[in-house]
């Protein structure tokens, strides 16, 4: 079995590479809002799948548009009922 060691990590000395710290979400917050990243990175699935949710037919996922009307935004409790429900079949549909 390979290990991958960061080089960074090594050459300041510390255990815990940041590049495996990015990986884990910290708890959702209900009342907080979060972006297309963070929403992708606690569902644990893609950024571009989360667009494919939000227009998922029979269940989309809940969203919210800043009010610059660019950038969309998650509620976090939207986010846990979400992921606690089940998420949605990924993959390519079959024609």
């Amino acid at each position: 079995m390979q290990f991958y060691v960061c080089f960074w990590c090594t050459f300041i000395g510390k255990n815990v590479c940041a590049m495996d710290l990015r990986k884990k979400f910290p708890e959702i917050k209900p009342e907080q809002s979060y972006s297309v990243s963070e929403a992708a990175r606690f569902l644990g699935i893609h950024r571009c799948t989360i667009y494919d949710y939000i227009t998922h037919t029979e269940r989309p996922l809940p969203f919210f548009r800043m009010q610059d009307n660019q950038r969309i935004q998650f509620r976090g409790d939207d986010l846990i009922a979400y992921k606690t429900a089940g998420l949605p079949k990924k993959g390519r549909k079959r024609r």
